[in-house]
């Protein structure tokens, strides 16, 4: 198996695993509405989303690098994982002596304890399996999605339909779900044999520490991009403009969710022991073909906005679909320059990941600021490409004085003009508009055929 095949390959089953585990957390909606009341159902969403914000908190994000450091043939594979398991378990003592402020708010009143096990599973969870991918045992990694996902719904169905436990019962199951599978995979891939206090070297746990440290803050910047316009919207134009532009952002997120399978498997194969200059062939080629589809499949998504639209939303938001061909376009860019992070995540750049993205979610709130008032959720939209957009920009200059990475300006420039194109049509409502909407789907498709070509017959070994 050559080094494409193996990339598919990877990302296929990463692709299983999280389709599979996106689709069955789908599912437990109708259930959670049917056993909890409003109020419960908006205290435990409470009390995992502030979970959510205490886990890179509590461990520094160290899983990140886990997985970057892990993957590295010449590390220590004993002090990378020793330095996730005590960091975590260091970063939660921290957390326990803060968690009198915590006990303050009103919401975590009873449930702070589970909160803070939440907080502990999660991190033990993404310690052990991301120790595991980068150890190879990418079924062990794809199969552990499955099985936590499976776990909260068995939980779930214990808890709140047999024992009624209410948002402590959902909780719980979360807590329970991490916990059983972080044993699972530590079981599963021996990592037992990893632990070595002796193993810890104060550079190794430093470095580590600089690299994934960074990264908090970085996705605490990514959450502004993709979230602070909903707030701004309804702040400046009211809730039910909310309520449609949210649904137009659900479309294009597939877009997104695709490419974070793929970023997943990628990741395995960035950091591979290449020569300098094979190492740039390879991202020149991986990236030539990873544009060509992202650009192919949004003008596809944008061809369609209309219909996608229609079948996933009632009526009453069928006015989203006018959104979703300019946020399918910053989408698009989002795609694009988190490939150019790989180089920074191979380089060990994290603050150039933070400064980017510092920089698109300083774009993205000036925008919104500006534009939102003048046109509405259009201009939330707008600001979300600007903001997307500049990172490609900056990342795509910025990372050639690391890893020169070919592609074709020229080809990129005329698919971008055509999906632009696209959404100008769609959105003036021009005669005939399917038409010429459709015509510039093949023109993206013919622009982008030959790289599309050339990777099909890389993955056949041809």
């Amino acid at each position: 198996m050559n080094r494409y095949q193996k990339l598919i390959s990877n990302t296929a089953l990463f692709g299983i695993s999280t389709f599979a585990s996106k689709f069955l957390t789908f599912l437990l909606t109708p259930f959670y509405t049917r056993v909890l009341s409003s109020a419960e159902y908006g205290v435990a969403d409470l009390l995992v989303q502030t979970g959510n914000l205490l886990i890179p908190l509590a461990s520094i994000g160290i899983a990140n690098g886990v997985i970057r450091f892990g993957l590295e043939r010449s590390s220590n594979k004993n002090g990378v994982f020793t330095t996730g398991i005590v960091t975590t378990l260091v970063g939660f003592l921290l957390l326990l002596a803060f968690s009198p402020l915590l006990g303050r708010l009103e919401f975590l009143s009873g449930n702070l304890w589970l909160v803070l096990l939440y907080v502990l599973m999660a991190n033990l969870h993404s310690v052990c399996n991301q120790f595991a991918r980068a150890m190879g045992h990418v079924r062990l990694f794809a199969v552990d999605g499955v099985l936590c996902t499976g776990l909260v719904i068995l939980l779930n169905i214990l808890f709140l339909s047999v024992f009624s436990m209410g948002a402590t019962g959902y909780m719980l199951a979360n807590v329970l779900s991490d916990g059983l599978s972080a044993l699972f995979v530590f079981l599963k891939a021996r990592q037992w044999q990893y632990i070595s206090l002796p193993s810890l070297s104060k550079g190794e746990v430093s470095g580590m520490l600089r690299y994934s440290a960074p990264l908090v803050p970085s996705n605490l910047c990514t959450w502004i991009i993709n979230i602070s316009d909903r707030y701004l919207i309804a702040l400046l134009i009211g809730n039910a403009a909310n309520g449609i532009y949210v649904v137009a952002t659900k479309v294009p997120n597939v877009l997104l969710l695709v490419s974070s399978i793929f970023t997943s498997a990628w990741q395995l194969s960035a950091l591979a022991d290449q020569p300098r200059r094979e190492k740039e062939r390879f991202f020149s080629n991986v990236f030539s073909a990873y544009s060509a589809i992202a650009l192919v499949a949004a003008s596809g998504v944008i061809m369609t906005a209309q219909l996608s639209t229609q079948l996933l939303a009632a009526p009453d938001y069928y006015e989203a679909w006018r959104y979703v061909p300019v946020l399918t376009l910053a989408t698009t860019f989002a795609c694009l320059g988190s490939f150019f992070s790989s180089v920074y995540m191979v380089e060990r750049r994290s603050t150039a990941t933070l400064a980017t993205t510092l920089l698109g979610a300083a774009c993205n709130l000036i925008g919104n600021l500006l534009l939102i008032p003048v046109w509405g959720s259009m201009g939330a939209a707008i600001s979300t490409l600007v903001s997307y957009l500049v990172m490609f920009v900056v990342r795509a200059v910025h990372t050639r004085s690391m890893l020169h990475i070919r592609w074709n300006f020229f080809k990129l420039f005329c698919s971008v003009l055509l999906l632009g194109l696209q959404c100008a049509l769609m959105e003036r409502n021009v005669t005939l508009w399917p038409l010429w909407s459709g015509v510039c789907f093949v023109g993206v498709l013919a622009i982008n055929s030959a790289p599309l070509w050339r990777a099909v017959k890389k993955s056949v070994g041809r």
